[in-house]
């Protein structure tokens, strides 16, 4: 077991001393915030004229949200390309060497994405700090709880990726289902419009997996019940192992019976 651990610590290590690359390319994404973020003014600023508030945020509520959503999208985003990892692994045979060893191939994958997010994540922790700083919502319990829901957030992306990379056992090709999946990520995870928005019948949006991704550790310190949204993504995580296990499980009996 001991040894096991060592070779998925080894994989992590080895990505964060490659990570250099992804520093670059954080700190070049948060040039482009402040442009956002005068976009998303003007255009809020347009759809909320004449309105207090839209299902009890108010205009200053809804730039914090979106300012906090860049930051965690930013993040996570050295993890955004895991489907054409798993797709490359399983289609040039490399996936061949890997069975071979006494690991297990998903988490191999998730240390490795671990090691591309392993700088990028604590700057949008300190650019986090920095919104509510100026929000003046800024508390350590807060803190806590957004780190943890921005990582759980992290592992709930990496799972969902990874499953659509696994489907490459089956498919010939994933990449236009990741390519679709992206579209439906911007609805469902909040990342366009605040999920807080869909009420009545409609709640249960708030809740479905993809919002763990960016809507609750975007909004998870304006909830009464922090804890709860916590133990939510936990819950889809749970589920989402268990699928990645019985894929890995099917998928690799699938391709070694195609002869690899």
């Amino acid at each position: 077991m001991e040894v096991r651990m060592k070779k998925y610590l080894a994989s992590m290590k080895i990505e964060y001393l490659n990570s250099k690359e992804y520093f670059i390319s954080f700190v070049s994404s948060i040039f482009y915030i402040p442009i956002t973020i005068i976009v998303y003014y003007f255009l809020w600023k347009f759809i909320m004229k004449g309105q207090a508030d839209i299902a009890g945020m108010n205009f200053d509520d809804v730039i914090a949200y979106f300012m906090t959503i860049l930051v965690v999208k930013n993040s996570i985003s050295n993890t955004m390309a895991e489907t054409y990892y798993i797709f490359q692994d399983i289609n040039s045979g490399n996936i061949d060497t890997l069975i071979t060893k006494p690991i297990y191939y998903p988490l191999t994958r998730f240390c490795i994405s671990i090691g591309r997010v392993v700088i990028s994540m604590p700057l949008g922790i300190a650019f986090w700090i920095a919104v509510q700083l100026y929000f003046n919502k800024f508390s350590f319990a807060s803190l806590g709880y957004f780190i943890i829901s921005l990582f759980l957030g992290f592992c709930l992306m990496f799972q969902v990726l990874c499953i659509l990379g696994l489907l490459t056992f089956w498919l010939k090709s994933v990449l236009s289902l990741r390519d679709i999946f992206w579209y439906i990520l911007a609805i469902f995870s909040g990342e366009v419009v605040p999920l807080a928005f869909f009420s009545g019948k409609f709640e249960i949006i708030q809740h479905n997996p993809l919002a763990g991704i960016y809507y609750i550790p975007a909004n998870i310190i304006n909830s009464n019940n922090m804890s709860l949204l916590l133990l939510e993504q936990i819950v889809y995580m749970a589920i989402f192992s268990v699928i990645i296990y019985f894929m890995w499980k099917r998928g690799i009996k699938h391709y070694e019976s195609q002869g690899g």
